[in-house]
């Protein structure tokens, strides 16, 4: 008796658990009792009460199960009678809301229908007020979410198109400004509240339950190891820890050898570990097809150029193809036909390559022709051509030899794969017009996040300073001269009546006196000067003779007849607005001891190439106010991103803008305007004299014209904002042709004020013009080139820009494209007048 009351409670048992197995996806695991959160409806058999209550009888699951929509209004509601006499039950647990709607069947009656039960459990998050919900009808668990993402794709492609909306897969509410946490299989996104429901304790990583030992989705392996703030937020650091050294070192999580194919053949695991397992491996490999150059360590995209250099001698793919880069050129190097930008490299590395030459290439860099047997070089041994390998995204050799090859077998013992650690340099293009501070920013960096300047370059600098003083000088007395010319020729005009003032020239210039006349002590200086300059020779004296002039240089910045002179300097088109901080100090700066101060070097003319390029790298914390919670319990070192910021002068870009084809991987473009610019008259060699500010205009549009920054995102930094603002009071800026319409809401004597209205106006008109060419968002920074703190907020606005757009494509805030969280976009402006 005993025995069979104990089957009949195993029968039992297995009954319920077979129940609750339909219920769930196939393969999901089956509850715990004490997490059971899973609702049931039972017969009421409590003391009488004085209405009826529904009768409830034995259930009989069939499936399949269909799906209820969630009440979200009401904790128990009436009876409803259905003429179906299939039993059906839905239990939604993961919003926390028990739903459930159960037909009783049972042989009735003629006059008696099944009765159903329709209750509903809420819960107290329910009424969070920062919570937005929404009925989209969308009510499946997120376990059967991911089966359906497996089995349909049609389906999963729709429900990724929900999830875009900021619905959390599991609780179904939504949020636009909330961060979701996406799986990296089926890509499920849940809320902070049911993650941890969802996912458990992640033993392969952000998985739900459902997906763990399942591959991840491809698009989201640039996550692998990258934790999220909703994840810190719901686990302790070393939780977080733990959980993405899981993720990156799980086997599921790594690549499949089918999915590359190295030089037209697929991989095998034993190569694919050969590959991953050597010293040099490829970084953050992606599934696609490569090319491999065995002798050199060569390793690019098919079709493209080399991407890289990883380990040579590699028993791994085919043999390697002549089109692999999908070069024509008709140089090749071990077989492969290079592509252009290699072919350029090569002629600036000084190397003969004529067409129809073979090249045979090693990993040291050492190179010769086919059949000669003659070491010619190493390619890549000159500093200059790894610098042009680095501007133009060409690999280089590391500068530690590979030293010995691990054995293969050793890569499942590592502990994170190194091509997961390392990042790569994003490159920033810095252009402007020649003045609009470009130098001067560029300095900035070096200060702010290079190592500065080495005392060889300090050398140079003090040189070119004292050099500069006399070029300064040299433009102040040619104009000066003129504005005498000019002043005696009124002051005969004035007095042509007088017949006493008739005597020749010579006489005016003997015995009369100006404002603008100098002694003869200092005129024969400035002859000697102006010849010297006029015969190309102020090198040859200066700096050299720079201690020996330096008191007749102070003399003469300090007369009368030059200060007048400088007072009218917005006529003076070659002298720079730093010519007075240099001639101030002009015996110090003659001065043997003299170093040059930081501040000198900001102000230094000369100190970056006028018609080259110039470069600094440098490396930000990717924490950022903005954009992260910093967490002192996080004991993960916080990861930097490595930049290179590269100058582009405006002389060297418009001698046919040979460079710009070379840049095919800029992260961004950084264009420079000085808002003073706005009255102020330039020309470029024999080009009319036009307006500073249309020049620069004219240089924007062509760079966002330009196909090679066809996808890249601008930058613009309106710069010298303190001269902007000491000059808008005095000249109006209606003064430049395109801002004619600039009419500030009423007229302000406050100079801060006025300059402020002015400077939305500009941002606002460069935007316009941005948006109108290429059709996207154009970001602005205000900046002021001489103090650093500014510099350095634009430079971490620009970090924010690259987060935010690398973050756009992920859509990992679930907002839509257009918002930013890190810009404020100026689409109007109240300083237009409307017509």
């Amino acid at each position: 008796m005993e025995a069979s009351n104990s089957k009949e409670g195993d029968g039992d048992n297995k009954a319920w658990e077979d129940a609750i197995r339909k219920m769930l996806p196939v393969g999901a695991p089956l509850p715990d009792e004490d997490h059971l959160d899973y609702s049931i409806a039972v017969e009421y058999q409590g003391p009488p009460i004085p209405y009826d209550v529904p009768r409830v009888d034995p259930l009989h699951l069939i499936p399949p199960f269909p799906i209820s929509k969630p009440n979200k209004f009401s904790t128990f509601k009436n009876i409803t009678h259905r003429p179906s006499s299939t039993s059906r039950s839905h239990f939604d647990s993961p919003t926390g809301l028990c739903d459930s709607e159960i037909d009783l069947h049972k042989s009735p009656p003629p006059d008696k229908k099944n009765v159903v039960v329709t209750f509903t459990t809420p819960k107290h998050s329910e009424t969070d007020e920062d919570e937005i919900e929404e009925d989209d009808g969308y009510s499946s668990s997120p376990s059967d979410a991911a089966s359906a993402s497996v089995a349909n794709p049609q389906t999963s492609r729709i429900q990724k198109k929900e999830r875009k909306r900021g619905i959390c897969s599991r609780c179904e509410k939504r949020s636009r400004l909330k961060e979701r946490e996406a799986c990296l299989v089926c890509d499920a996104r849940y809320c902070s509240s049911c993650l941890l429901k969802a996912m458990g304790s992640m033993p392969e990583g952000r998985k739900c339950v459902s997906c763990i030992g399942k591959p991840i989705d491809e698009s989201n392996r640039s996550r692998l190891g990258k934790s999220s703030r909703i994840l810190r937020t719901v686990c302790s650091g070393l939780e977080v820890k733990q959980i993405m050294k899981a993720e990156k070192e799980c086997a599921a999580n790594q690549l499949r050898p089918e999915q590359l194919v190295v030089n037209g053949r697929q991989l095998t695991q034993e190569e694919l570990a050969e590959l991953l397992g050597c010293p040099l491996p490829p970084q953050k490999l992606k599934p696609g097809k490569f090319w491999y150059d065995k002798d050199s360590g060569l390793w690019g995209k098919e079709g493209e150029k080399p991407d890289r250099i990883i380990s040579s001698k590699l028993n791994i793919g085919g043999k390697l193809k002549k089109d692999a880069s999908n070069g024509n050129t008709r140089v090749y190097i071990n077989g492969r036909e290079i592509t252009k930008i290699e072919l350029r490299v090569l002629k600036l590395a000084k190397v003969q390559c004529p067409r129809d030459t073979h090249f045979w290439l090693y990993d040291d860099g050492s190179y010769e022709e086919e059949g000669q047997n003659n070491i010619k070089g190493k390619i890549w041994e000159k500093a200059f051509t790894r610098f042009c390998c680095s501007l133009f995204s060409l690999p280089v050799p590391p500068a530690t030899p590979h030293g010995l090859q691990e054995d293969s077998t050793t890569f499942s013992g590592r502990s994170v794969p190194e091509y997961l650690e390392h990042g790569r340099v994003q490159k920033l293009l810095l252009f402007g017009l020649e003045g609009s501070g470009t130098s001067t920013i560029f300095k900035q960096a070096k200060f702010l996040y290079g190592n500065g300047f080495s005392p060889e370059e300090l050398q140079n600098i003090k040189l070119m300073i004292q050099s500069n003083m006399y070029k300064y000088l040299s433009v102040l007395l040619e104009r000066r001269e003129a504005f005498e010319e000019e002043a005696f020729l009124e002051l005969r005009t004035t007095n042509l009546d007088a017949k006493e003032s008739a005597p020749g020239e010579a006489g005016v210039h003997g015995s009369s006196q100006c404002i603008y006349s100098i002694n003869q002590r200092f005129r024969h200086f400035s002859d000697w000067l102006l010849d010297i300059l006029a015969m190309g020779d102020l090198d040859a004296f200066f700096p050299a003779a720079t201690r020996e002039y330096a008191p007749i240089v102070d003399e003469i910045w300090k007369d009368p007849a030059i200060q007048e002179t400088y007072k009218r300097s917005e006529e003076l088109h070659h002298l720079p607005d730093v010519a007075k901080y240099f001639l101030d100090q002009a015996v110090e700066i003659s001065s043997n001891e003299y170093e040059p101060s930081e501040e000198d070097i900001l102000y230094a003319e000369g100190v970056t190439p006028s018609n080259g390029l110039a470069s600094v790298e440098f490396s930000f914390d990717d924490r950022s106010p903005m954009s992260e919670i910093y967490n002192e319990n996080f004991e993960c070192p916080p990861s930097l991103t490595k930049y290179q910021l590269i100058r582009i002068n405006s002389k060297g870009l418009h001698d046919g803008c040979k460079w710009l084809e070379m840049f095919e991987d800029v992260r961004a473009v950084i264009f420079c305007v000085a808002l003073s610019d706005y009255d102020e008259m330039w020309s470029r060699g024999t080009n009319p004299v036009c307006n500073k500010m249309l020049a620069s205009r004219e240089m924007f549009e062509s760079l966002v014209k330009h196909p090679c920054f066809r996808d890249t995102p601008f930058v613009l930094f309106l710069n010298k904002y303190d001269a902007f603002e000491d000059k808008i009071n005095r000249v109006p800026l209606s003064t430049c042709e395109w801002f004619r319409d600039f009419s500030p809401v009423k007229p302000h004597h406050n100079n801060h004020a006025l300059a402020q209205q002015a400077y939305y106006y500009v941002a606002v008109k460069f935007k316009e013009l941005y948006l109108s060419i290429s059709g996207r968002k154009l970001y602005v920074s205000q900046t002021r080139g001489r103090e650093r703190v500014s510099v350095d907020e634009a430079f971490k606005y620009i970090r924010e820009v690259l987060k935010w757009d690398e973050e756009k494509e992920a859509n990992i805030y679930e907002v839509n494209g257009e918002d930013s969280f890190y810009s404020t976009e100026m689409s109007s402006s109240p300083f237009i007048r409307q017509e």
